[in-house]
């Protein structure tokens, strides 16, 4: 039963059974305390109002944080930042020099921006100092579907003063009616001069939020509503958007910050509660037409003239019992809004009704539903950047303390005049060139990979026999794989196959996948490398005989910086770079990867590549060579991170 019918039950309860002058006492003493109830459940509701409110800030701050370093991150990969003020394009109403980062231009080039918000979720915004504003030259905001670039932020703002003193900035902004929690940080170019921002936010009322506070109803005329400072109308049940600053009720707010507040409103007088919102500077009002809640006293004192005091026990008995099934919810509710706002987000109000209370209730679990999804995905993002730092200073630090400790045994020698034989000086010189050709290899991942998803790297496709490559690739690394007790074999069930494809790129995954093998093989095991010819594609199968991948963890392979093993107990260098690696090649030449495994079986990776032909103005004529000396270099750097 709705709320609305309760009252009008309580009301037409008391209009029967009030009769008296004692009857008229009863009725205005309880009249105060409906009044007083009322006021209190406006109170409690807007302070858990405010509470969610302040979950809500705290996750989406936390969240900015991760969202601007990954964009921080995005554009460092991109080099140098700077200002060509030998170009000039036309930005809204402006004429400005072009913003680059590399070769790479930032101006009226959506394409950063548009990363950012695929990989966060959020809004993202370059700005361009000039004539002391920041004028957005790139952004993911909209307005009649069009990008809002060519609008600024003034001087004057707070915002801008942070920028201009080389201070990172939070708090909320407003674009075109929008507010944004916006977290910004300053561009600087090689020279350390600031030359623009960089700003991510997300929008501050979601549509969880704004459900929420529609449905919320006390009785039949109360609603909530919210306030900016400016006296802007965030939401509203019938006036959204509209400016009621000039009224004395807002200025009473502005200057008290929270209280009670009567007030008078289109001719309605009116009573309510008020809350300051600081962290976003808004007023969380919740109010009910006045005459509503006065009504049942003035109803009560025209009807207890005419019944007895008897009657009026019964209908105190029964208001009483409609006041406490109204306040039982609310109070259900208030308890569970003070959990969540104590950090608790697992927390779910299981009031079973249909009322406007079940209803508030119901949006209230949808909303901690929702910021528990985005506390989980900062969670994950935070753990995601633990991994990713602690592979890096792995693979960094052990190839550096080997090289370090050589160079510091070799200074203990001489120090001690002791001879240093050819056989120790190519031990520990070979130890030397390993290392640095397994920090070469790591550099060289990390720029392929920054190519690849800047969408830099592109296929040198030639015309050639792929039988013939594959099977030079495969030999070229027999002896190494023969030093370390395995056995590599080719097979074929073609011997020629000419087809557009890039031979450098098709060495770098094979040599990828055989060294895999190894790493993963015991002496004496067996790594078989087969092409299979199917007309319109070629199937090429990397299988060993090696300890194979758990079930659990085949769905992970393919994912950058992810190991099978944890990084403190794992049996074998590497930064899990690699296979994402190959399979980007692989996706180029418009080819798939997948692969199969037995636990303690072996394993086997499966490339399909699709049959094609360039012409010959598109073939790029490279001739593939693979026993010079650039390929025993490519085995050297791909084999690196396996030590003998």
């Amino acid at each position: 039963m709705r709320v609305k019918h309760k009252l009008i039950i309580s009301y037409l309860g008391l209009i029967v059974f009030a009769v008296s002058v004692l009857g008229f006492l009863i009725a205005k003493k309880s009249n105060n305390a409906v009044l007083n109830e009322v006021n209190e459940k406006s109170q409690c509701l807007t302070e858990s109002i405010s509470t969610t409110l302040s979950v809500r800030n705290d996750l989406l701050t936390e969240k900015s944080y991760g969202d601007l370093n990954f964009a921080n991150t995005l554009l460092n990969n991109l080099v140098d930042l700077k200002v060509e003020y030998n170009e000039n394009i036309k930005v809204g109403e402006f004429n400005l020099p072009v913003l680059y980062a590399g070769k790479q231009r930032l101006s009226l080039d959506d394409t950063v921006v548009d990363e950012l918000k695929k990989s966060t979720g959020t809004a993202a915004t370059i700005f361009l100092l000039h004539n002391d504003k920041l004028v957005r030259v790139s952004t993911t905001i909209f307005k009649d579907d069009k990008r809002v670039v060519g609008t600024y932020i003034s001087n004057d703002s707070a915002s801008y003063k942070k920028i201009i003193n080389n201070e990172e900035y939070i708090g909320n902004i407003v674009i075109e009616g929008i507010g944004y929690l916006t977290r910004m940080k300053p561009l600087l170019d090689k020279d350390k001069k600031i030359i623009g921002a960089i700003g991510i936010g997300n929008k501050i009322l979601n549509n969880y939020l704004e459900e929420t506070l529609s449905n919320f109803k006390l009785g039949k005329t109360g609603y909530a509503y919210i306030l900016d400072s400016e006296g802007n109308v965030i939401t509203h049940p019938f006036e959204k958007g509209k400016n009621v600053k000039e009224y004395d009720f807002v200025q009473k707010m502005h200057s008290n910050k929270n209280g009670t507040i009567e007030y008078t409103y289109n001719g309605v007088k009116k009573i309510g509660y008020y809350q300051y919102f600081e962290p976003w500077h808004w007023y969380i009002v919740t109010t009910a037409n006045y005459d509503e809640l006065n009504s049942s006293s003035k109803s009560i004192l025209t009807t207890a003239i005419v019944t007895g005091i008897i009657v009026i026990l019964f209908g105190g008995i029964i208001a009483l019992f409609l006041a406490n099934t109204l306040v039982r919810p609310i109070n259900r509710l208030k308890s569970c809004m003070e959990i969540a706002g104590k950090g608790d987000l697992t927390v779910r109000c299981d009031i079973d009704s249909k009322d406007e209370i079940g209803i508030l209730a119901n949006s209230f679990n949808n909303m901690l539903a929702e910021n528990k999804r985005l506390l989980e995905e900062t969670v994950q993002y935070d753990k995601l950047k633990t991994e990713f730092i602690a592979n890096m200073s792995h693979e960094l630090r052990t190839p550096l303390n080997i090289i370090f400790s050589s160079a510091q045994l070799f200074n203990v020698l001489i120090s001690k005049g002791e001879d240093l034989n050819t056989d120790k000086i190519k031990s520990y010189t070979g130890s030397i060139r390993q290392n640095c050709y397994r920090l070469l290899r790591l550099v060289n991942n990390l720029i392929d990979m920054t190519k690849i998803d800047s969408g830099f790297m592109k296929l040198d496709l030639s015309n050639q026999n792929i039988v013939q490559v594959a099977e030079e690739i495969t030999q070229s690394t027999a002896q190494y794989v023969q030093q370390m007790s395995r056995t590599i074999i080719f097979d074929t069930d073609q011997e020629e196959k000419v087809m557009a494809f890039d031979a450098e790129k098709l060495e770098r995954i094979l040599l990828n996948l055989i060294s895999n093998a190894t790493k993963f093989t015991k002496p004496g095991d067996k790594i078989k490398v087969t092409l299979y010819d199917k007309d319109d594609h070629v199937i090429i199968s990397v299988k060993d005989t090696g300890r194979g991948i758990p079930e659990e963890k085949l769905s992970q392979i393919f994912q950058r910086f992810k190991q099978v093993d944890p990084l403190l107990s794992r049996s074998h260098e590497g930064s899990g770079i690699g296979l994402s690696i190959v399979k980007a090649l692989v996706e180029m030449h418009e080819g798939t990867i997948e692969v199969k495994s037995k636990y303690e079986e072996g394993t086997e990776f499966i490339i399909s590549l699709p049959v094609k032909v360039v012409s010959e103005d598109q073939d790029t004529k490279v001739k593939s060579e693979f026993t010079n000396q650039s390929n025993v270099e490519n085995i050297n750097i791909e084999f690196s991170d396996i030590y003998r």
